[in-house]
């Protein structure tokens, strides 16, 4: 494996993930860390399969034409316990690197000797190159540390006898192709030599350790281990969603499916998929207005005259008038009733005195309303009664 477990150590960064619609992925894992301009990142390194020296490269994405730099330095708390690494003190190992922003990645200038069940810490401070004032606006965007393996030091690969397999890697520019993400598929000379390699560093071949929920079957590429993953799953073992899915189990993911017009992001919460709404948006997908207003994505208020609190979240009509109301906005009086329930004009819906009131025995009106100028209730009766 390539790539590393990757730790953000201070503030100023942030995991961000690329929509790959429509274009090459230039990603491993889970996303990129986005890296503000003087902030720092780390890097945990404790699954180093043999003791030897690596190449560091570092994979990155600069997000302006602006060339950046990285601070790097090694360090472990425990002191080095194999022959190969007790010579060096991780503390020694400084780098100071430059990050074109034409280029995708960076081998720095010196390896490292890593060695099995030590845990290592690389750590690096990313800054715009050749100025001194920080810029809070400027990113840089972080994919991975790879470590690559000096094969020249494997038992195999070094002496005469090996020659013929070193000539090999290098015609065929063998451990180039992970420089980039996603690597070229191996030409068949590498894939034999790269299996070869591999068996070395690890004494021997790998399980597969497919998950039993996330994965098609228990079988894996031979050459990666890469499982055969159930929809909207990924990682090597299938293991976990991917990005802008959620609810792993046997079925695989679910896509989150997160309005672009309500949510802040296409990613939602691992298990209960809900997005993270923009204000005045809920749901789980963040595509309906909140209680009180209508008309997604430009959620506006209910206009209810005061009388009802919900409205139709597609028409804006209001839910439930009270107060004896009625009409799209609450705005006129129930039959049975005369006013002005307009909200601000101080009146209210009252009952017709025709002659009773509405529910009464004594009620023989339909309707009614105050004359204009009187003011005197003009009742419009039932059929079979007639007013005075």
């Amino acid at each position: 494996r390539d790539k590393l477990c990757r730790c953000p150590a201070q503030l100023d960064v942030e995991e961000v993930v690329r929509d790959s619609a429509g274009r090459m992925v230039t990603w491993t894992g889970l996303g990129f860390a986005r890296v503000r301009d003087g902030a720092g990142l780390t890097f945990r390194v404790d699954n180093v399969p043999y003791p030897m020296d690596y190449e560091l490269l570092l994979r990155y994405e600069p997000e302006s034409a602006e060339d950046w730099e990285a601070v790097v330095s090694v360090s472990s708390r425990a002191l080095p316990t194999s022959s190969r690494c007790g010579n060096l003190l991780p503390s020694e190992q400084m780098y100071r690197e430059s990050l074109p922003h034409s280029q995708r990645y960076v081998l720095l200038s010196r390896p490292f000797c890593f060695e099995p069940s030590t845990p290592y810490e690389v750590t690096m401070r990313l800054q715009r190159a050749g100025v001194t004032q920080r810029h809070p606006g400027a990113f840089i965007l972080i994919d991975s540390l790879v470590l690559l393996p000096r094969v020249s030091e494997l038992p195999g690969f070094h002496g005469a006898e090996a020659a013929a397999r070193q000539e090999e890697l290098e015609r065929y520019q063998c451990l180039e192709v992970f420089h980039m993400a996603p690597p070229h598929p191996l030409a068949q000379a590498c894939a034999r030599l790269v299996c070869s390699v591999s068996a070395l560093m690890h004494g021997g071949a790998l399980p597969c350790q497919c998950d039993p929920q996330g994965s098609r079957s228990s079988e894996c590429q031979v050459q990666g281990g890469q499982c055969e993953c159930k929809p909207h799953v990924i990682g090597r073992r299938c293991d976990h969603c991917a990005p802008g899915s959620y609810g792993f189990g046997p079925l695989g993911c679910s896509p989150c499916s997160c309005s672009p017009e309500g949510s802040v992001s296409q990613l939602c919460d691992k298990v209960s998929g809900q997005c993270q709404c923009q204000p005045g948006t809920v749901g789980r997908q963040c595509d309906q207005c909140q209680p009180g207003h209508w008309g997604f994505p430009a959620c506006r208020p209910c206009q209810c005259n005061g009388h009802a609190e919900e409205c139709d979240p597609r028409t804006g009509s209001c839910l439930h008038c009270r107060d004896h109301t009625s009409g799209r906005h609450c705005e006129r009086c129930q039959d049975g009733y005369y006013g002005n329930p307009v909200l601000g004009s101080g009146q209210q819906c009252r009952p017709c005195p025709c002659p009773g009131y509405p529910g009464t025995r004594h009620y023989h009106g339909s309707a009614c309303h105050a004359d204009d100028e009187t003011h005197h209730i003009i009742c419009l009766c039932a059929p079979g009664y007639a007013g005075e």
